[in-house]
């Protein structure tokens, strides 16, 4: 009868600390999602500018030959993963799905650090000048986001997180 009466799940916590770590180590993702039908996390990262097709097929390029180098150098086989790019009006949006399984904190850096270098200050990221988080601590969440890594590929998390990022804050909502 009343639909907003029906118990709802609530999202697994180590699951929502997955994604907010993510959120607040890496500013430049705007937005992640975690699925677990094919247990794969989805990073967004948004550009001010919308690019041509040809700049976007560049970068993805540039940036699958980057990461297949890195999991050679780790030792890392069968990573799953998936780059597009879409546009809406007068901003474009990098996706990149990975499986959560053989995903570690340095790949994300490196995965980071190339949007950066790529795109400078095209690439929109929500820190502003006055609020940067200090070295020690950025170094602290990634320790805890290698821990949640590590725990999200022994549990068994049912259903779809999304966490997103709207200013200095990180919401991460079941849906």
């Amino acid at each position: 009868m009343f639909d907003f009466l029906k118990k709802t799940k609530k999202p697994n916590p180590d699951a929502s600390r997955l994604l907010a770590s993510i959120l607040v180590v890496f500013p430049a993702v705007q937005s992640v999602t975690y699925e677990s039908k094919g247990e794969m996390l989805e990073f967004s990262f948004a550009l001010d500018i919308k690019f041509s097709q040809n700049e976007i097929e560049n970068f993805l390029a540039y940036v699958a030959e980057s990461l297949e180098t890195f999991h050679q150098l780790e030792g890392l086989s069968g990573a799953k993963i998936e780059l597009n790019a879409e546009g809406v009006y007068g901003t474009c949006f990098l996706n990149v799905r990975r499986d959560v399984a053989t995903l570690t904190c340095r790949e994300l850096s490196l995965l980071t650090e190339l949007t950066i270098n790529y795109f400078g200050d095209k690439l929109i990221e929500e820190y502003d000048n006055n609020f940067y988080p200090d070295e020690e601590y950025l170094i602290a969440q990634e320790n805890y986001l290698e821990q949640c890594l590590n725990n999200m590929r022994q549990l068994r998390v049912e259903g779809r997180l999304v966490g997103v990022r709207e200013h200095e804050r990180v919401v991460v909502y079941a849906r």
